[in-house]
């Protein structure tokens, strides 16, 4: 026979779940993620619509760049080897 819990006692449980499951996510990679495909699509609209292929270069690099130093400077000390 299952047992019911109170409806706060679901609500405390269903909030302590979602708190686990938002802090499982890694923010960081992410945010790297979604900067890279930016400027892929950024460096495409360069390369394709002005026939600026240093410009569209420039930009990949230059993002490249600003997710090294991001994920470089947010790694744990002891990642650092």
């Amino acid at each position: 026979m299952p047992i019911h819990l109170r409806p706060k006692a679901r609500a405390e449980t269903l909030r302590a779940r979602k708190r686990e499951g938002i802090a499982a996510v890694d923010w960081l990679g992410l945010w790297g993620l979604s900067v890279g495909v930016c400027a892929v699509v950024l460096a495409a609209v360069a390369d394709f619509a002005g026939q600026d292929n240093v410009g569209a270069s420039c930009i990949l690099i230059g993002a490249a760049g600003i997710i090294a130093l991001i994920v470089c400077a947010g790694a744990e000390p002891d990642d650092l080897g």
